[in-house]
C-alpha cells in the first residue's frame, strides 16, 4: 500500500502541472464543477433531506459527451428508484431482527456488484443495490425513517443526474467516439466460467454486512455517513483469475480511496475554516474544488478514483444543511466519520482478498504445461 501511495501522490503532482482550462478536458471540468453548482441550488431550493447527494450524483452522470451522460443518467435514476422501493418493502419484515437485516444487506450487495460485473446494464444494478441498503440501513437509526430515506435519495439522485443530462444535453460534444465496451457475460455460468465473479461479489457482500456491525462497535458519529462508506464496499474492481493480481487492484483501490477521502475532506475543511456568510463566493469555492477533482478523475494516470472520492468527500464536508455551513465542526464531525468507516472497508477488502496462493485450476494447468 505504501507504494501505491507514492505513485498516486508523485503522479498528482504531475497532474497539477498539466492542468489547463483551455483543453477539452478542461472544458468537461467545468461542465462537471457547473453540474454540481446547478444541483445544489436545485436542491437547495427544493429543501430536500441531503443536498449533497444531489451535487454527487451530477459529479458522477457527468460524461465526457452528452450521449454518455444520457446513458449514466438513466442508468442512475432507474436503478436508485428500484433500488428504494426494494429496502423500502423489505424494510417492515427486518427492522427488528438484526439477523434478518444483515443477510438482506449481503444479499442485496452481492447481486449488485454481481450484476455490475455481468450485466450489460451492470450501473442501474450496482445503483439499485447501494440504494436499497442505504434504505435499510436508515432503520438502523430510525425505525421509522424508511420511506423518507426511500423518497428523499430518490429525489435527490433525480435532481442531481437531471442536472448533469441539462448541462451535457447544453454543453458536451454529441459524438461519442468511445471505443464499443466489451459484450456483457450475461448472469449465465455463475458457478462456472464466472465463479471469479461470483467470488468477488459475495466477498464485497460480506464487506458491506460487516460495516454497520464494525460502525457500532466503533461508535462512529452516525449511520448516515455509512452511506457513502457502503458504496465504496461495492465500487470495486472487477476481479480475475489471477489471485495475486486481484490482491494488488484491492490495495491499490484502497490506497486510492483513502488517499481521496484525506485530501478531499482536509480540503473541504480549509476552505470552511473562511467561514462564509454569503452564497456565492461559498459556491465558488464548491466549483473550484469539484474542478479539482474532475481534472483527477479524468486523469490517463491511473489515479482517476482518487480524484472520484476527494471530490465526493469535498461535497459531503462543505454542503452540510440548506445553505453555507456556519461551523467546521459538522466538516469535521463527516470527516471522522467517513474516514472512519473507509479504514473499515480497507481492514474487510484486507481479510477478505483472495488468497495469494496459486489457485487450484492454476496449479493444474501450471502442472500439464510443465
Amino acid at each position: 500500500m505504501s507504494g501505491a501511495a507514492a505513485r498516486a501522490i508523485s503522479a498528482l503532482r504531475r497532474e497539477f502541472l498539466d492542468i489547463d482550462l483551455a483543453s477539452p478536458r478542461g472544458h468537461h471540468c467545468s461542465r462537471v464543477a457547473l453540474a454540481v453548482m446547478l444541483a445544489v441550488i436545485v436542491a437547495l431550493v427544493l429543501r430536500v433531506d441531503a443536498p449533497w447527494w444531489a451535487a454527487i450524483s451530477a459529479l458522477v452522470s457527468t460524461q465526457v459527451t452528452a450521449p454518455s451522460s444520457l446513458r449514466r443518467g438513466a442508468l442512475r435514476i432507474v436503478g436508485t428508484a428500484i433500488g428504494a422501493a426494494a429496502g423500502l418493502l423489505l424494510s417492515p419484515w427486518l427492522i427488528e431482527d438484526q439477523v434478518a437485516l444483515s443477510l438482506a444487506l449481503f444479499i442485496a450487495s452481492s447481486i449488485g456488484v454481481l450484476g455490475l460485473q455481468v450485466s450489460r446494464h451492470g450501473y442501474a444494478w450496482l445503483l439499485g443495490a447501494v440504494t436499497a441498503d442505504m434504505v435499510l440501513l436508515a432503520t438502523l437509526d430510525d425505525p421509522t425513517s424508511a420511506l423518507s430515506v426511500a423518497c428523499n435519495r430518490t429525489a435527490e439522485v433525480t435532481i442531481g443526474t437531471l442536472a448533469a443530462i441539462l448541462v451535457s444535453h447544453l454543453l458536451s460534444p454529441r459524438e461519442d467516439h468511445a471505443p464499443p465496451r466489451p459484450q456483457a457475460p450475461g448472469w449465465s455460468d455463475l458457478l462456472g466460467a464466472q465463479w471469479a465473479s461470483t467470488q468477488h461479489a459475495m466477498r464485497a457482500g460480506l464487506g458491506v454486512m460487516l460495516v454497520p456491525l464494525a460502525w457500532s462497535w466503533l461508535q462512529l458519529p452516525s449511520f448516515s455517513q455509512a452511506a457513502i462508506t457502503v458504496a465504496a464496499v461495492m465500487a470495486v474492481p472487477a476481479m480475475s483469475d489471477d489471485d495475486a493480481a486481484n490482491r494488488e487492484k484491492i490495495a491499490a483501490r484502497g490506497t486510492h480511496r483513502i488517499l481521496g477521502c484525506l485530501i478531499g475532506g482536509l480540503a473541504g475543511l480549509a476552505v470552511l475554516v473562511v467561514s462564509f456568510e454569503n452564497f456565492l463566493p461559498w459556491l465558488a469555492a464548491l466549483a473550484i474544488g469539484v474542478w479539482i477533482g474532475a481534472h483527477v478523475q479524468a486523469s490517463a494516470r491511473d489515479i482517476g478514483y482518487v480524484g472520484t472520492q476527494g471530490a465526493v468527500v469535498f461535497i459531503m464536508t462543505m454542503v452540510q444543511g440548506s445553505g453555507p455551513p456556519s461551523s467546521i465542526i459538522p466538516g469535521i464531525e463527516r470527516l471522522a466519520g467517513i474516514t472512519g468507516g473507509l479504514l473499515i472497508v480497507q481492514i474487510v477488502a484486507i481479510l477478505l482478498a483472495p488468497s495469494s496462493r496459486p489457485s487450484f485450476e492454476t496449479r493444474a494447468k501450471a502442472r500439464s504445461s510443465g
